[in-house]
């Protein structure tokens, strides 16, 4: 049996035939490890969903050529549109404005505190050394 398979070995061009060696069963040095560690650790890239749209996308000249031929929005077209926006603003109400009042007024309070109390301190620091 064993001279049968040493003649088919010798037949073949590339020498003897093996079995197929797979990846994981080769030894892998630290640094091939730590590169194939890497490498699957690297987030998977999503795969792009292509839809037929029918028609191609405009190049960027015709883009920008077709906005500068835009009209100018005149004053009137502004005001009215900024009116438009403004209906769509969900308005606080009375108690919630009083109470955003009340907020800023103690927060603004605390800042001029802390402000007025570092300004007396650093004050009194430099007349002592320099006083």
């Amino acid at each position: 049996m064993a001279d049968e398979q040493d003649k088919a070995n010798a037949d073949v061009p590339g020498g003897p035939v093996t079995e197929p060696v797979e990846l994981e069963d080769l030894p892998l040095s630290e640094a091939e490890q730590v590169a194939i560690a890497a490498a699957g650790a690297r987030p998977a890239r999503k795969a792009a969903v292509v839809e037929a749209k029918g028609h191609a996308t405009r190049k960027r000249s015709d883009a920008t050529a077709r906005d500068d031929r835009k009209k100018r929005t005149t004053p009137a077209q502004f005001v009215r549109e900024a009116i438009e926006e403004l209906k769509k603003v969900v308005w606080p109400s009375l108690t919630q404005w009083q109470q955003y009042f009340v907020v800023v007024l103690v927060f603004v309070l605390f800042m001029i505190a802390i402000v007025t109390g570092l300004d007396l301190l650093f004050g009194w620091v430099l007349l002592r050394i320099f006083g």
